[in-house]
Parts: structure tokens; sequence; C-alpha cells
């Protein structure tokens, strides 16, 4: 007896998008704010998190750039290069030698079912999105560590005092940033310190 596969309708496609941007913003956003010693978790929300991805991708045109080619690229790959390599190398004597071809040839059988293809692809964007955020922070921690903090940004508080700072990031809630000459970021909380938040000229 076979049992169907229930399909996804609009609402489960949605309800699943909204747990995989959480989950994404969460772990991105911890990796990246850990690396500079700072436990993000506690200073940001669920709302937070669903945005952080888009907000980080909608922004910065060169990093939206550059995953949507590697995306693109490794979707070529599992969905078409990599049967045909497979199809190439399996009638070679040397690899016929190394590898059980028939249990390949399930495997790859299987893998070419198209109900694995979105899940596959979500898996590698996630890995994608992690691995530059990663890259993102150890980047920026080791140029603030080497070279002089400039600061690009001047934060107003309520008592009118001023303050020149290097953006790190920035939530709902908090302003994170480096003050010139220390190496520790500061989590300024918006709503009760800040009266403005301007840009620097460069």
């Amino acid at each position: 007896m076979k049992i169907k596969q229930k399909k996804l309708n609009l609402q489960d496609v949605f309800y699943i998008g909204y747990l995989y941007l959480i989950i994404l913003g969460i772990v991105s956003d911890a990796i990246f704010y850990g690396i500079f010693g700072v436990s993000y978790l506690n200073y940001t929300t669920i709302l937070d998190a669903l945005i952080s991805p888009i907000s980080l991708l909608i922004n910065n045109w060169k990093i939206s750039l550059f995953l949507g080619l590697m995306f693109w690229l490794m979707y070529l790959y599992f969905t078409r290069w990599m049967f045909k390599l497979y199809t190439y190398l399996r009638v070679k004597k040397w690899y016929q030698k190394l590898y059980n071809i028939e249990k390949w040839d399930k495997k790859y059988e299987e893998l070419g079912k198209k109900n694995k293809i979105i899940p596959g692809m979500m898996f590698i964007f996630f890995l994608l999105f992690i691995s530059m955020r990663t890259g993102m922070g150890i980047g920026m921690k080791h140029k603030y560590n080497t070279k002089e903090i400039i600061p690009n940004y001047t934060l107003v508080f309520k008592d009118n005092t001023r303050l020149d700072v290097r953006k790190v990031g920035q939530n709902s809630a908090y302003f994170f940033y480096f003050i010139p000459g220390e190496k520790v970021i500061t989590a300024t909380p918006i709503a009760d310190n800040l009266k403005q938040i301007k840009v620097l000229e460069k």
C-alpha cells in the first residue's frame, strides 16, 4: 500500500520560510557577534532575527551578488553538472575499482528526484550565508585589531553629548559600535539613550 506524501499548501510554505529566516538570522548573527565576544542572543528579538538576513542582502548589493552567483553555481552543480560528471566517470575502469557502481547508481537516482532539490538548496544557501557572515566577522575583527578605527557615525545622546564611533551593526533595540582606541564592542540601547544617529561624511 502506497502512502501519498502530503503536499504543502501556501500557509505551510510561509510557515517554513518564516522559521527558516529566523533560524538563519539567529545563527548567523550569533556567530558574527560571537567573534567579537558579544552574546548576541541577549540583545535580539524574533523580529530582529527575521529581518536580519533580508536587511543584510538588501543593503549590501555586493554581498547579494556574490551569494546569488555562488547559489546559482551550486544549483547548477547539484542539478546538472554532478550527474554529468558521474555519468562520465562511472564508465572509467579506475573509478569502478574505487566505488561500487550499482550502489552509487541508486544514490544518484535518489538525488535526481525533484522533491529533494528545494530542501537541499535551502541547506546550501544556509551554509553559504553562515560562511559569509563568519568570514565578515573574522575579517572585520582582524582589520580593527591591526588598523586604526576610523569613525563613520556620530551618536547624539539624550543629554546632547556626542560620540564619534565605528558602526558594527544595529537592530531594533541596540546599536553596536567600536569607540576609537578601544578593542571591545559597545552595545547601546537606542530608545533609552540615543537621540540621533548621524552618518559622518567621508
